[in-house]
């Protein structure tokens, strides 16, 4: 019994989780975060809301929000910060803020780990903050390991250092169950540990996720998700706002006679076929030339649906780890766009096939 039901949730969960969008919840657990980083013309904004309840009689409901923001600058690197009106990290400092840059070190698309690094200053704690995260996809499973480094944590110790990891398991393209689990090294007997354990959910059709769990921490900080107080129930939404979506319309550039380069390397009689990544809400090549008979092949890599429209003619809906394809038999140039996300755009030059 247990072999088919393991094989039916590989089946539903085929792709690798890194996949997904870069800033969906289903990559990661609810308090091991570092290893994003927005794409290119993109701010992410995550907003968290953990809520707990104080004991009788009262049972007054207390409630945490916090959020982050952050957005790449150059390359790998991003900046951003969290924000936490209701922190407990340090006493009588409510409001809490991290300012870090963090930079994305490698990725298994090129190699056997996902790697970043992220250095801060938190303000209620005046301290020089740093994480060094790794990730790795064994099929549906994602193993997350990281290292913390304080200077001055909690505003009340000198240097400390903190170890974490968690694991995220996809049970459906659209659902992960997460758990983690951070703790300082030489941890005092009156500190906790901190855990983080929840669903993590791909709302479909949209660029947006959402993680549903239970937490001891309440904020996002590398400070304040490596020593626990008390349990709290909570969400985070996150929210992709793709800076294209609202940038005025340019003039398509002329196209040139001659290409530098051709992107199709077919022979005379052998077609060929060039294939598109749909990543991150663009196409990854948005000017390609191609010969008379080739074929173009899309491949949705985000969490969303995509149409490729052309003058004339249009693609099926294409699912998040489908693809579509169309054979150009007519030289010119193609310009196309998605459907539902306008601000995508790109082109193809056809040429004539040489005999």
């Amino acid at each position: 019994m247990l072999r088919p039901t393991l094989r039916a949730l590989l089946l539903l969960a085929h792709l690798p989780l890194s996949a997904a969008l870069a800033q969906s919840v289903a990559q990661r657990t609810p308090n091991l975060s570092t290893l994003w980083t927005p794409a290119q013309g993109v701010v992410q904004f995550n907003f968290t809301h953990r809520f707990d309840m104080s004991d009788a009689p009262l049972r007054k409901i207390t409630n945490t929000p916090s959020f982050q923001v952050a957005t790449r600058v150059a390359g790998p690197v991003s900046v951003g910060f969290v924000y936490g009106s209701n922190s407990d990290l340090v006493p009588a400092y409510p409001n809490e803020w991290e300012w870090f840059v963090r930079a994305s070190l490698f990725s298994q698309e090129s190699s056997p780990l996902d790697a970043s690094f992220q250095a801060g200053w938190n303000v209620a704690a005046e301290s020089l903050d740093a994480e060094l995260s790794t990730a790795r996809d064994f099929g549906p499973l994602r193993i997350l390991v990281a290292g913390r480094a304080f200077h001055h944590a909690f505003f009340e110790d000198s240097a400390r250092y903190a170890l974490a990891g968690g694991a995220a398991f996809r049970v459906l393209p659209w659902l992960s169950i997460a758990a983690d689990y951070a703790s300082m090294i030489n941890r005092a007997a009156s500190e906790h540990p901190a855990w983080g354990a929840g669903l993590q959910l791909s709302i479909p059709s949209t660029p947006h996720s959402i993680s549903i769990h239970a937490s001891n921490v309440g904020t996002g900080t590398l400070e304040g998700a490596s020593r626990g107080t008390h349990t709290r129930w909570g969400f985070e939404y996150t929210v992709p706002i793709t800076l294209r979506r609202y940038a005025p319309a340019r003039a398509p550039r002329p196209v040139v006679t001659e290409p530098d380069e051709l992107d199709s390397r077919a022979t005379a009689g052998h077609p060929d076929t060039v294939v598109v990544t749909i990543r991150n809400f663009s196409f990854m090549r948005q000017k390609i030339t191609i010969n008379a008979g080739d074929v173009v092949t899309w491949r949705n890599g985000d969490p969303v649906d995509h149409l490729v429209v052309f003058d004339g003619f249009e693609s099926t809906a294409i699912e998040p780890g489908h693809e579509w394809s169309h054979r150009f038999t007519t030289s010119g140039t193609f310009t196309y766009h998605c459907k539902p996300h306008p601000f995508m755009n790109a082109e193809i030059r056809v040429r004539e096939a040489k005999p």
